[in-house]
């Protein structure tokens, strides 16, 4: 098949292309392509071979190249040459690579390019000792890639936890490495956190009974005449009944929530057991019945009894 013969990308094409299983013949067909897009996609292949990835790393266009830098299982020898490229976008790419040799990410830290600044800050490889430096950036954008680095340590998220830039907070308290005391500063001293605050799996116990218990009061701009579906922090209250593993206390608190919104979400959590799932399929919501029969632990006669009291229709809108 001649390499200058022009392949329509389709769907099919692009999924097929990144395939591991794609045929030794297939990959050398678009490896050579004239079609730039196509050799973009092949960059990505995990078993591309390392005489192909070689050839390509001398591609002429950049934006091959960046992807070539950007695959995982290409020989780390590769990805250090490139890391050295003249285009920005390949460089850039490269400081994200995890196989990216240690000493040239130290190197790249210090790059006039907060891009490339920034894809180190990103690297799942990077050391601590190199965060560190990256914490101190004039750049927040740079400051906060450090912060939603799952390699931070508690000491440097401590530390990031305290910038002003809402961003860097909202980074730290989506950190799956944030302790309970960090989170608990965060949610105190930040609204803007509130909300990946209450979503880190951290969260104790005890806190999120609290943080339920609060989000049951009034808000300074509601008044007694609110309707109870929307009365009080309802978005707090539906990200706790989202989160999974939910202990026995907070489900037996969400089950008879008044907003039917945080019921609905309760009714769609894996946690909740077949008496819990029981116990909603009788709940007055439609779209809460409907959440009933969609979750794989109701039993039968759990889906029977919400489908028997009516779910919403198909033109239904209310989620």
């Amino acid at each position: 098949m001649s390499n200058y013969r022009h392949l329509e990308l389709n769907d099919d094409v692009r999924a097929e292309v990144p395939s591991p299983t794609l045929d030794l013949k297939e990959k050398e067909y678009c490896v050579l392509s004239s079609q730039i897009e196509l050799r973009e996609i092949i960059a990505s292949n995990p078993k591309l071979l390392e005489h192909f990835a070689r050839w390509m790393s001398k591609d002429i266009e950049h934006s091959v190249r960046a992807a070539l830098s950007g695959n995982t299982s290409i020989d780390p020898t590769i990805i250090l040459e490139l890391s050295n490229d003249p285009h920005l976008a390949v460089i850039s790419a490269a400081s994200e690579n995890p196989n990216l040799d240690q000493t040239r990410l130290s190197e790249l830290a210090g790059h006039r390019s907060y891009i490339v600044r920034t894809g180190v800050a990103r690297n799942p490889s990077v050391s601590l000792e190199t965060l560190k430096q990256l914490a101190k950036d004039s750049e927040w954008g740079v400051r906060r890639s450090v912060a939603e680095n799952p390699t931070a340590s508690t000491d440097l998220l401590d530390e990031l936890s305290k910038e002003e830039v809402e961003e860097i907070q909202i980074a730290v308290a989506s950190n799956t490495k944030t302790t309970m005391e960090i989170l608990f500063k965060l949610w105190t001293n930040s609204s803007a956190t509130r909300d990946s605050v209450i979503k880190n799996p951290n969260c104790t116990e005890e806190f999120l009974l609290n943080a339920l218990k609060e989000a049951m009061l009034l808000k300074q701009d509601q008044d007694e005449t609110w309707d109870d579906d929307l009365r009080g922090d309802t978005t707090v209250r539906e990200h706790i009944a989202e989160r999974p593993n939910l202990s026995r206390k907070l489900i037996d608190g969400l089950i008879i929530d008044p907003s039917h919104y945080v019921r609905q979400r309760l009714a769609a959590n894996l946690s909740l057991n077949e008496e819990d799932l029981s116990k909603l399929s009788l709940d007055d919501d439609e779209n809460v019945r409907q959440a009933v029969v969609d979750n794989p632990n109701t039993s039968k006669e759990g889906k029977a009894t919400a489908t028997l009291l009516g779910l919403p229709s198909k033109e239904s809108d209310d989620e």
